[in-house]
């Protein structure tokens, strides 16, 4: 580490520039006078006492009372313990504060905004799959999810947690385009209620408990479970997801009586 790096990160434990430099020079050069610190620092004297002061204070440095006055540096595990230490107790303290005045107003405000319903834009393929899983993790009734050829077979990388899901009462409906091309996925998901769209579908939905949903166009559309440039909404509405489920479930009855 450089002179400079080393000054810097004695900066970021909350010590001025001047102050860095003569904790450093301590550290480096054992017990000295007011004066060595700042033939050495290149500090003028006048600023030498002052910053010791305030170094003291801080716990970084030990004043010996002899004439002259001598100072030693605290070693560092000791100055990192106390800064994290202080740290520590100012963000309890902070954290009080924050949540007395805070706490009651965001959660009203909260519970007011999620009343009408919220809507994200999620980009990436991996960050929709962990909103699918995050959604997994709250069902309690039912997912419906319609999808393409190729979207069935990245569904079937969530076959044991959906069958998991169907064991324990969720109700689980699938619409996609059923080929052999996904055949496997279609017997990893037999479990599920499926039907066959017949059309490729554009982009993929899926949904839980007429609560919430994501709607997302995959890109591009291949078997790939974790790499995509997906883009996606994801959407809290009990109105909004309860008007795409009612389309979902007519036409998913109509196609699943086709293929009985």
């Amino acid at each position: 580490m450089s002179n400079t790096e080393l000054l810097n990160a004695l900066s970021e434990m909350g010590l001025t520039q001047y102050e860095a430099k003569v904790y450093n020079t301590l550290a480096t050069e054992g017990v000295s006078t007011a004066k060595d610190i700042s033939n050495i620092c290149g500090i003028p004297y006048g600023k030498i006492y002052e910053i010791i002061n305030s170094l003291t204070t801080k716990g970084f440095v030990i004043t010996f009372p002899t004439k002259p006055m001598r100072y030693r540096a605290l070693h560092p595990k000791k100055v990192i313990s106390l800064v994290k230490e202080d740290n520590e107790r100012k963000i309890k303290i902070a954290g009080k504060k924050i949540l007395s005045e805070l706490n009651n107003v965001f959660e009203k405000n909260k519970k007011f905004v999620e009343q009408k319903g919220l809507f994200w834009v999620i980009n990436g393929r991996s960050a929709i799959n962990k909103k699918v899983e995050e959604l997994f993790g709250k069902v309690k009734k039912h997912i419906y999810v319609f999808t393409s050829e190729n979207g069935l077979n990245r569904l079937r990388y969530y076959s044991e947690i959906l069958k998991d899901l169907n064991k324990r009462g969720v109700k689980i409906k699938i619409s996609a385009k059923l080929t052999k091309n996904n055949s496997e996925a279609q017997k990893y998901l037999k479990f599920a209620d499926l039907s066959n769209t017949y059309k490729e579908a554009t982009n993929n939905f899926l949904s839980i408990d007429g609560r919430e949903s994501i709607v997302y166009e995959p890109i591009p559309d291949d078997e790939n479970v974790r790499y995509g440039r997906d883009l996606g909404i994801w959407i809290i509405s009990p109105s909004f997801t309860g008007f795409i489920e009612n389309f979902f479930t007519i036409n998913h009855t109509n196609l699943r009586q086709t293929i009985d």
